[in-house]
């Protein structure tokens, strides 16, 4: 229906024909200024209807739209637009200081600079052109078949960067017909109709927000109400005004959303079914009990990975996993645990160069199948990376001729074979001979009175083997006496942290994700005007933590007995 709205944002409502006749302005104008199919647009912009109106209008001809971050620092957006490729770079006002900064080493194949004006600017940059007006003198009516005939389901549509938290941002592969399946599966697994309204606050530079909100809009017809971005104070309230009856989260949304202050307003909603990844299971209950939502769909995926798992969870049994497989079901989808030495960083083999299958309860690497021959289970790569995209190969797994994805995640499977996501292997670490999963350590405390956030990690000491455990902690008090006790009762003695930091606020990625690299490079160093303290055992009937200072920092990390 022409008349339909499809996207709300800022309260305002824009209809199907309203966004159908942007999107093809922006494939007209494309086309007028020399883009082909296969040519490469840089999109630089926060949440607004534009966003979507400008990839899909590229995509009708055949342009790809490479969606960076909007948070990127300086080298970070370089770095973006020069692995793109990208031969245009359109911007939104509001990112217009970060264009500037940049402008003087941008590749000399970049043709043009065009900006999104927003309300609040009267006139563009002098250093790039008003889209707004360049889209006043096209068509807006649909291209011509023979203006679309060369793209195809299989060509790319969008590059989107990984997170880059270890390094820098790559840019992953999605094709149409990626797209398309991968929102088709929530699609079916919500039931959703045209009726519904989807509440997305994610950033449509990401997989989550970019390609599944986007996509299941345009598969069901259904409505997205569309923010900004996410924040804690205006999430439900806003749910409330459009009238919700689905929800977005990723990473840590909904423990921020829990660690707000109640109210009376909180199952104040119509809200039947939230999707997304990162819902943990020590809040998933009370995340689902508090709102009252009745299913979550929640789902374990990556932008350059094949298929992936979902839980759609309806009843309290399900909460806190990822998908369960019967031996028929894992034998047709391939998934597969296989045995990783935390020691090494390494995949375990057997006398016959074989992966190690591991046991019920045992952790170990998730490995995907790669089927070349399905849109869902096909390995698009790293965008003109082909080091980066062989390093998430494994072939020859168990036998001559297969091909698995590297998760580079750790998981374990239970009795009942339900699946659960336990670290990544790189924040995995090795203390006094053990395995310590951060996760695991990071939901074990984060019940105790006054922490609003907690962040787990190694930490190399000097002339100590392994990592000492140590965890970033947002808080205004602590009780350190009791904290200690706590840690002792609920954590074996290895895995109980050896340090804390507090910290004002939690560094976190665009996708809710913790900054863990930032924080191990830190260590143990008294800098930045963070607290530290270590666990101090010396009397064990009474453990705690004390302060750690420049007078004991070297005693401690190096002497003591941790």
């Amino acid at each position: 229906m022409p008349s339909k709205v499809l996207v709300m944002f800022e309260g305002k409502k824009y209809t199907a024909v309203q966004l159908e006749t942007e999107a093809n302005r922006i494939a007209h104008w494309a086309m007028s200024v020399g883009l082909t199919p296969g040519s490469i647009v840089a999109l630089l912009m926060e949440n607004r209807p534009a966003f979507l109106t400008t990839w899909i209008g590229l995509s009708k001809v055949g342009v790809v739209a490479a969606l960076i971050n909007t948070h990127v620092a300086e080298e970070g957006l370089l770095h973006c637009i020069n692995v793109s490729d990208a031969s245009v770079v359109i911007f939104g006002a509001e990112c217009t200081e970060q264009m500037h900064r940049v402008l003087d080493r941008l590749p000399p194949r970049i043709s043009g600079l065009y900006v999104y004006n927003d309300e609040a600017t009267s006139s563009p940059p002098l250093f790039a052109r008003s889209l707004d007006e360049e889209l006043k003198r096209v068509s807006s009516l649909r291209p011509l078949a023979s203006q679309r005939q060369s793209v195809s389901s299989n060509d790319m549509m969008l590059l989107i960067f990984t997170s880059g938290t270890t390094g820098w941002p790559k840019a992953a592969r999605v094709e149409h017909q990626s797209l398309l399946g991968r929102s088709m599966v929530f699609v079916r697994a919500a039931n959703v109709t045209p009726f519904d309204r989807l509440y997305c606050p994610l950033p449509l530079y990401h997989t989550s927000g970019g390609v599944v909100a986007v996509g299941v809009m345009l598969l069901s017809g259904c409505s997205i109400s569309l923010a900004r971005k996410f924040s804690t104070t205006h999430f439900w309230s806003d749910v409330r005004a459009t009238e919700a009856t689905m929800v977005q989260y990723i990473g840590e949304m909904c423990r921020y959303l829990l660690h707000a202050p109640p109210s009376d307003l909180d199952r104040a909603n119509v809200v039947r079914v939230a999707i997304g990844n990162g819902l943990r299971p020590d809040i998933w209950a009370a995340f689902q009990d508090r709102f009252g939502i009745p299913t979550v769909c929640e789902f374990y995926g990556s932008t350059e990975g094949v298929a992936g798992m979902l839980n759609v969870c309806r009843e309290r049994k399900d909460q806190g996993h990822l998908g369960q497989y019967g031996y028929l079901a894992t034998a047709v989808s391939g998934y597969t645990i296989v045995e990783y030495d935390v020691d090494a960083d390494a995949l375990r083999r057997d006398a016959n160069g074989h992966l190690i299958q591991c046991a019920v309860g045992t952790v170990g690497e998730l490995l995907l199948p790669v089927r070349s021959y399905s849109p869902m289970h096909k390995f698009q790569g790293y965008f003109k990376d082909d080091a980066a995209s062989a390093t998430k190969l494994l072939a020859n797994a168990f036998q001559k001729g297969d091909l698995y994805f590297r998760t580079g995640d750790l998981f374990r499977m239970d009795d009942h074979r339900r699946f659960y996501f336990v670290d990544r292997v790189g924040d995995t670490f090795r203390w006094n001979g053990e395995n310590v999963a951060t996760c695991e350590v990071a939901e074990a405390l984060s019940g105790f009175p006054g922490i609003s956030d907690i962040c787990v990690y190694g930490v190399a000491l000097p002339g100590r083997d392994g990592r000492a455990g140590m965890a970033a902690m947002v808080f205004e008090s602590l009780d350190m006496d009791a904290f200690a006790k706590f840690c002792l009762s609920k954590l074996p003695s290895y895995a109980v942290p050896r340090f804390l930091r507090q910290v004002p606020a939690m560094h976190v990625t665009g996708t809710m994700k913790h900054e863990k690299a930032k924080l191990r490079a830190q260590g143990v160093q008294l800098s930045g005007g963070d607290r530290l303290f270590y666990l101090d055992r010396s009397n064990p009937s009474q453990p705690t933590y004390l302060a750690l200072t420049d007078a004991n920092v070297h005693r401690i990390v190096t002497a003591s007995r941790l």
